[in-house]
């Protein structure tokens, strides 16, 4: 299968910190690679880097067998390359129906056609009766899906989802990993972020760990995470991981 997303070489410096270094891999259509690592790793400037924010030093990102070099972060999510924040950016002067709506907007739908279309993407996620609610009243957890559902009103192929699931409750955590499973089945492509390994293990069909802006291991899910190069990096060199951290064990 072709793939949808390559990075060959990705380099990106800020002075004299190197934050990623000859960072390389594929993601396939309907392929949802999982991207782990502790704090410092490099996946949040990785993101930057495929979105457009940062251009990189060296190296290459295609997307769709487009080489992204000199494309804005605008049109890159009009070819269907489109991100979540850590942080939910809800727009707290529309109700959560409208904001989702928003994305649909931006495509050329109309008012009611994008009405429709976010009504059943509430659905998806289980947010229908907060419909007509203000985003003032969720709690983060419900704002952070409503981003990911504005965002997939932009109809994407590919979505990277910065650690998303980070403080969903456990039913929005089944609700969100059904939906990604689905969403995947469909056609659209994902990079995951998370700290989750038991969501990492679910949903990830390839596994990629970084580390000091490295890539230290990549492949099938549960050899990667059983790589003593993955243990180092997120235990200090310990020959086993121990349990309570990160649930990073076999």
């Amino acid at each position: 299968m072709t793939a949808l997303l390559e990075l060959d070489g990705v380099a990106k410096s800020f002075g004299a910190v190197r934050s990623l270094v000859e960072v390389s891999f594929a993601i396939e259509g309907r392929g949802i690679v999982g991207l782990i690592g502790p704090n410092g790793a490099g996946k949040s400037t990785l993101i930057n880097v495929l979105t457009g924010v940062y251009p990189p030093n060296a190296g290459s990102v295609r997307f769709a067998g487009i080489d992204l070099a000199g494309i804005s972060t605008a049109e890159r999510a009009r070819m269907g390359l489109v991100r979540t924040f850590q942080r939910p950016h809800p727009i707290v002067d529309l109700t959560c129906i409208e904001g989702v709506m928003v994305g649909g907007l931006c495509r050329g739908l109309s008012a009611g056609e994008a009405r429709r279309e976010a009504h059943e993407k509430l659905d998806l996620l289980g947010l229908a009766d907060a419909a007509d609610l203000s985003p003032r009243k969720l709690p983060t957890g419900h704002l952070k899906l409503l981003d990911f559902l504005r965002v997939l009103m932009l109809r994407p192929r590919l979505v990277l989802l910065d650690e998303l699931m980070a403080g969903l409750s456990s039913s929005e955590l089944e609700v969100v990993q059904g939906a990604v499973e689905h969403l995947a089945g469909n056609g659209i492509a994902f990079l995951i972020v998370e700290h989750l390994m038991d969501v990492i293990r679910r949903l990830s069909h390839h596994l990629v760990v970084m580390d000091a802006g490295q890539i230290v291991a990549k492949g099938e899910p549960a050899a990667v995470i059983r790589d003593p190069r993955v243990v180092a990096a997120y235990l200090g060199g310990e020959e086993e991981p121990r349990p309570e951290i990160g649930g990073l064990h076999a």
